[in-house]
């Protein structure tokens, strides 16, 4: 009987091996799990409310196909104080606060080296990748940039100390979103230089750019706009009625150089001709990113990225980080009411409709999009849409606060006292902080306290101002006198968020909603812990999201990193201060 049991037995064995169903770690090996994408998409000073004041001008396949089957946080808000590019950048990828992530503000004072410093301006110099055209004006990046300066860990550097087979890509046309978002040691980190239209990296990054970047910088695809017009994306709409008057008062020009180009304040604008481009390249470069090509030219590069680096496809998750800038730079010149920000909204709807296609395509079933922005944007003074709104210079305000202090503690025998650390120029630019001349204080016997506190009641009683705080207050939980106490709590608790002991200055002023304490005539900006500069969108698409529409909660937007870590699988960073906006539903 054993003999016939084992004969048998073999028969059955030798059939199932013959149909192939053997055991999988015999037969053949196992199947790799399916790669996934995430997609970090930030629009550089997109408005929280856009989304909705303009959504009936969207077609169903970009903003509204992401609203609709995934998940949109109408009210998402900047929980801190300083809501500039650096800082928001950071906290996004990071999931924390300046005062826990190091990064107060774009530039800022440091007293350890007595200088003024970048926030992606490395430690030691770094060359740029490829290197600078020759003869070609300095800027910072010559040095090269890194993320040296910031203090907390990324979602990137999360996933690839997790998964040794990730990819981490960061593009943008600015170098300090590419730098940020990417983190510590990213696979790639590219930005665009308006001095020879060139996308680049540095030697902290690695010694030669990708192949890939070196294609696409060699396609010609930055010179496709030479000649040609900035037209409504929309000709048929009634652009004045859903935005503004195409000459608004406050607007900007944009690129200008009246000698031999004006991209002009109204529609059509104009890009520079090749002889023009030839003689002032970033004129032509420069024109480029304030309008709606910078855009095109960084989802081209995406679609690149993801296809040369086979993003989606690997053993493990990757992150392509995305931060459109061009937004922000038509923002500052002709403001958020104006035609440009309406059109440059509508063509984003269209560009993230034609960036899902192509992921449908490329990676069906396999891909999560989270859209985000930094900061939104002060309406233009001049048109007075916040009652009390106004434009004021704050080389005006720094100067007059000098004379104050000479008017309050005497000027001693040797002249008049450098009661701040930069020379005015330098001081407006790092405005709302103030950073006091401690050593020139303490010369006179004076005490860096009290010329703080005297500095931030004169600042604070300005009739344009809502309040000023030192750091004592900051430090210590305490308000100025006078005013409303429960909104300049409220103030104080989003300042402490953005206070690092560090880097900021003696003295931060807030001024009141609507006015903009600044250091240009025309245009507009953000920084201030109001509304229109605090409130930003933030919606979330594709495998993992649940299907939940409009989420009308007031949410942090402190959100996006942990949401971004929980998509791709892993713990959030360290010092995010959020959970994730929902629990991620795998299919």
């Amino acid at each position: 009987y054993g003999a016939i049991f084992r004969a048998g037995a073999g028969l059955v064995v030798g059939l199932w091996f013959v149909l192939g169903r053997g055991p999988a770690w015999i037969s053949h090996a196992p199947p790799k799990p399916p790669g996934k994408l995430v997609v970090l998409i930030v629009f550089d000073q997109m408005r929280g409310d856009y989304l909705a004041r303009w959504s009936g001008q969207f077609g169903d396949k970009g903003f509204e196909r992401m609203k609709k089957n995934g998940v949109w946080y109408s009210d998402a808000r900047i929980p801190y104080a300083c809501t500039s590019t650096g800082p928001s950048h950071a906290s996004i990828i990071t999931g924390a606060p300046p005062s826990v992530h190091g990064i107060v503000e774009n530039d800022w004072y440091d007293r350890s080296s007595g200088s003024r410093v970048y926030c992606a301006q490395p430690l030691r110099p770094y060359e740029r990748v490829p290197p600078a055209p020759k003869g070609a004006p300095a800027r910072g990046s010559d040095i090269g940039f890194a993320p040296d300066r910031l203090l907390a860990e990324t979602v990137g550097d999360k996933l690839l100390a997790a998964h040794e087979k990730s990819r981490v890509v960061s593009l943008s046309i600015k170098d300090r979103t590419a730098v940020l978002l990417g983190g510590k040691k990213p696979t790639a980190a590219y930005c665009f230089d308006s001095r020879d239209g060139v996308f680049h990296t540095g030697s902290y990054y690695r010694p030669a750019v990708h192949s890939w970047i070196e294609e696409f910088n060699a396609s010609g695809r930055v010179n496709d706009w030479l000649g040609k017009d900035w037209t409504r994306f929309k000709p048929d709409l009634d652009y004045e009625k859903l935005s503004g008057p195409d000459n608004g008062a406050g607007e900007a020009t944009g690129v200008d150089d009246l000698a031999t180009f004006n991209q002009k304040r109204t529609f059509p604008h104009p890009f520079p001709t090749k002889p023009i481009m030839q003689a002032r390249p970033k004129l032509y470069y420069a024109s480029v990113e304030m309008s709606p090509a910078g855009n095109d030219l960084l989802i081209d590069l995406a679609k690149k990225a993801i296809a040369a680096e086979k993003l989606g496809d690997g053993e493990a998750a990757d992150l392509l980080c995305l931060s459109f800038s061009s937004n922000d730079l038509i923002g500052h010149a002709w403001g958020p009411d104006s035609q440009e920000a309406l059109d440059i909204t509508l063509r984003s709807d269209a560009l993230i409709a034609e960036f899902l296609a192509y992921l449908d395509e490329k990676l069906p079933e396999r891909y999560s999009v989270v859209i985000t922005s930094d900061h939104g944007v002060c309406p233009l003074p001049e048109q007075k849409r916040i009652d009390g709104a106004a434009r004021k210079s704050v080389r005006d305000l720094l100067p007059q606060l000098a004379l104050a202090l000479d008017e309050a503690y005497g000027i001693p025998p040797g002249g008049p006292t450098r009661w701040f650390e930069l020379e005015d120029r330098d001081n407006s630019d790092l405005f709302p902080w103030l950073y006091l001349n401690r050593k020139a204080i303490e010369a006179r016997k004076l005490k860096v306290a009290t010329v703080a506190d005297f500095a931030a009641q004169w600042i604070g009683n300005r009739p344009f101002m809502f309040t000023a705080f030192t750091r004592e207050h900051i430090e210590n939980g305490t308000l100025p006198l006078g005013g409303n106490a429960e909104e300049k709590k409220a103030l104080l608790d989003r300042v402490k968020l953005a206070y690092h002991p560090d880097r900021c200055g003696d003295v931060i002023g807030i001024p009141k909603p609507g006015v903009l304490v600044t250091g240009y005539p025309e245009g507009t900006s953000h920084g201030s812990p109001h509304r229109y500069d605090t409130h930003v969108p933030v919606v979330a698409f594709g495998r993992g999201v649940p299907s939940s529409g409009e989420v009308d909660a007031a949410k942090s937007s402190l959100i996006v990193a942990p949401t971004l870590a929980a998509l791709l699988g892993v713990e959030p960073p360290s010092s995010a201060k959020e959970k994730a906006a929902f629990e991620v539903v795998e299919k």
